[in-house]
């Protein structure tokens, strides 16, 4: 089954289809977080938009999806990951393409996190 694309942004990134929106999570406090997701909803991921600015806040992405380049463990459920600190006072495409780009990207740095963004362990 595809993603539903009503009221969501289209990117193509390596050849492949993205779709992103921007929305409260009301499981989380109405946070606004950024979501995207892949056509084939292999890659799911989420993002609290304003982490950057947050002082003290170590910025993290939460990988819903299966697909996350560099991760070699078994998971259940959410995994989270610290992200390079991206300027993200202000939602762009192109900032969207660096996203994408840095998830699908083999050689990165992972630390995971829990959901407080504290260090639990060190992949690569």
């Amino acid at each position: 089954m595809g993603v539903r694309k009503k009221y969501k942004r289209k990117i193509v990134r390596s050849n492949r289809l993205f779709y992103w929106y921007v929305e409260p999570d009301i499981d989380d406090e109405g946070i606004i977080k950024l979501h995207i997701v892949s056509e084939d909803k292999k890659l799911i991921v989420t993002y609290e938009v304003g982490q950057h600015s947050i002082k003290n806040k170590i910025p993290f992405i939460v990988i819903i999806g299966e697909e996350f380049e560099g991760w070699t463990l078994e998971y259940i459920g959410y995994r989270r990951v610290l992200t390079p600190k991206w300027s993200d006072e202000i939602i762009t495409p192109k900032w969207i393409g660096e996203i994408i780009d840095w998830c699908l990207l083999k050689d990165k740095e992972i630390n995971i996190v829990n959901w407080k963004g504290e260090i639990l362990r060190h992949l690569s």
